[in-house]
């Protein structure tokens, strides 16, 4: 195995060739750290049972985790560490080189980069895609909010949200209450300052404007992040689908490979000669695992490592992941030992199909 990096529209895009008897693991949203109404919701346990599977099997040649890894938007940091240290300690043990790429809930890793050696591989960080060669077929991952139209139309948006967290955690570090005590010391400060201080000029006003929303953050984000989780998973997830067409949350595979946002991707990477045609297509986010083979590609969607996955009541499966092998790619389930959902050979027609998997 070895790794180049391509320059694809500006970006730095690592390639990484694998040879025809080399294992590559691949899977996506753990959210180490997700926590509601009092359960802890990644199954990092589960996780770490998989890991030592690895560990004793000792023939995966790459890691790739596929984004939603930490959650990063919602979970305390306390959370994030205690529910992410015996796998990452698992993952430290791999004889494999390591790929993350960062989804958006754990955005703000996007730009850590470790030189040189770690443990007996490489580990990488690349913020958007990774492309693989195995055989001379390309596989394209990415996590899978690319192709989210709520994030496209927000134009980056979303990202603030990360912001809001790093901040919001800087506050909580804070002893005991004093996050509220100074964010109420701020709003009462903004309401002095609007009390005695009258514009007299255009740019006087500007800066009152602009010193009140400073002073008012930290008063808004500490009601945001004790609110989101009970705004987005109590209340959003279970109508968005209804309300918001463009939610890719809980969609099959079946209408994301059609999504003219995963097509412009493909034709954009395809017009590069030294990318070539991509064969398989693996991404995430949905937490519906899934597989579609069309038009001679092949798509994956890796699914969740996390309690009560989107519309998990109609049996959407998680602890799912993408298993790369002999030429092969397959969809496994992990109960205890490797189940297999899905088979394709890269370069071949036979497949494996699972009847009673959710995907079909």
């Amino acid at each position: 195995m070895f790794v180049e990096e391509l320059n694809v529209g500006g970006r730095r895009v690592p390639l990484v060739h694998l040879a025809k008897d080399e294992n590559a693991i691949v899977f996506s949203d753990v959210h180490f750290g997700l926590r509601y109404g009092g359960r802890t919701l990644s199954l990092h346990e589960d996780l770490s049972n998989f890991l030592d599977h690895l560990n004793d099997e000792d023939k995966t040649r790459l890691l790739v985790l596929l984004g939603d890894i930490f959650e990063l938007w919602s979970g305390s940091l306390r959370d994030v560490f205690q529910d992410a240290l015996n796998p990452l300690r698992l993952i430290a043990r791999l004889s494999s080189s390591v790929i993350f790429v960062p989804g958006n809930h754990d955005r703000i890793s996007a730009r850590m980069r470790f030189p040189g050696s770690r443990w007996a591989g490489e580990i990488y960080v690349t913020p958007d895609i990774l492309l693989l060669d195995v055989e001379g077929k390309k596989v394209l991952l990415f996590h899978g909010h690319q192709l989210d139209n709520l994030f496209l139309l927000t134009k980056g948006l979303w990202r603030v949200q990360s912001y809001i967290y790093l901040f919001s955690e800087m506050l909580f570090a804070l002893p005991g209450p004093l996050e509220w005590f100074f964010a109420a010391l701020a709003t009462l400060t903004v309401l002095l300052l609007l009390f005695l201080f009258h514009a007299t000029s255009l740019l006087m006003e500007a800066t009152i404007i602009l010193a009140s929303i400073i002073l008012f953050s930290p008063l808004i984000i500490l009601l945001w992040r004790d609110l989101q989780d009970k705004v987005w998973y109590g209340f959003v997830q279970k109508i968005g689908p209804r309300l918001f067409k463009s939610r890719l949350r809980g969609k099959s595979i079946e209408s994301l490979a059609v999504s003219k946002p995963l097509k412009k991707l493909v034709s954009f990477l395809e017009s590069y000669p030294e990318i070539g045609r991509v064969d398989v297509v693996i991404f995430g986010h949905t937490h519906v695992p899934g597989f579609l083979v069309s038009n001679g590609k092949v798509f994956i969607n890796t699914g969740s490592w996390v309690k009560n996955s989107y519309n998990s009541d109609n049996g959407v499966e998680n602890k799912t992941y993408v298993r790369i092998e002999g030429g092969k790619v397959r969809l496994c389930k992990w109960d205890g030992k490797e189940v297999v959902l899905f088979e394709k050979e890269i370069q071949g027609k036979k497949q494996i199909f699972n009847n009673n998997f959710y995907g079909l």
